[in-house]
């Protein structure tokens, strides 16, 4: 058993962080059917709920409080809108106004890369105006009503704010042109690192911690203590959050209580699905 927890702590992340997103950025590349690189997708997340199980970071996070219902709404409903949004970029294609500084010759993995790091600033640009603006704080207070962290909390956005945060890390991209394969890859690459991000694996990166924003840096933005949570807002590296000074980590002090996630201040939130989708025009 020793040995298989050491596996899991240590192999988890590279295997999602890299293995799973080179297979799927692999068959989207070699313009493989829609199913393939979805039949990875949805078995990586069972894996990652297999594993959340066996080395948890906080046992009481793998049981329900009463959200398992509401959480599948916000992941089928945002992934759907997400492959929507694929679906609809021929129709955007006008937008591309640089189309032509697209490097369309470039190998498909690097052209996936450049996706990754390009929608990662205008992402994390969004989602730290959202702390600031409270007309956009509103909308991602949903994202933090969360009273556990587990691989599905990447997606309980409402519909609105991720919306935003989409046209903040995909319109630069849509201006320069970028190929719906390559949208396609970005999306499936982001499915799996917000899965990565939000797990409630006790896996370890070593100093890699340093670079990529995994769940180990990211459970400090969670913190429901006041003021504590306004760090790590990067989705798949800690890049802007170092040049922005926003970048906090500090070994054994995530937030580990079953009480230390959530909105501070005692702020009521509701459970339900629709009850949070309405919330914020209220």
């Amino acid at each position: 058993m020793a040995a298989l927890t050491a596996v899991l702590r240590y192999g988890t992340f590279p295997l999602f962080a890299f293995g799973i997103n080179a297979l799927l950025i692999g068959l989207v590349g070699a313009h493989a059917p829609y199913w393939q690189p979805l039949l990875v997708l949805l078995p990586a997340i069972g894996l990652m709920f297999a594993i959340e199980r066996l080395i948890p970071w906080q046992p009481s996070w793998n049981l329900a409080h009463g959200d398992a219902r509401r959480d599948l709404l916000h992941a089928l409903v945002n992934t759907a809108f997400n492959h929507l949004g694929v679906l609809l970029l021929p129709l955007l294609a006008g937008l591309g106004v640089w189309r032509g500084l697209w490097p369309q010759g470039w190998p498909f993995w690097a052209q996936a890369l450049l996706a990754i790091l390009v929608a990662d600033l205008g992402i994390s640009a969004v989602h730290h105006l959202s702390h600031k603006w409270p007309p956009l704080w509103r909308f991602h207070a949903v994202h933090h009503s969360v009273r556990r962290l587990y691989g599905f909390n990447g997606l309980m956005k409402h519909p609105l704010h991720q919306l935003a945060e989409t046209l903040g890390g995909v319109l630069p991209l849509l201006l320069f042109g970028i190929p719906q394969p390559v949208a396609l890859a970005l999306v499936f690459c982001v499915a799996v690192q917000l899965l990565l991000q939000h797990s409630n694996a006790d896996y370890r990166s070593g100093w890699l911690r340093v670079l990529f924003a995994n769940a180990e840096v990211h459970r400090f933005h969670h913190s429901n203590r006041a003021g504590e949570g306004d760090v790590n807002f990067g989705l798949f590296t800690t890049c802007w959050d170092h040049l922005a000074g926003t970048f906090h980590d500090e070994a054994g002090a995530a937030p580990r209580a079953a009480g230390a996630v959530g909105l501070s201040g005692g702020e009521a939130w509701p459970d339900a699905y629709l009850a949070q989708l309405v919330r914020p025009f209220r």
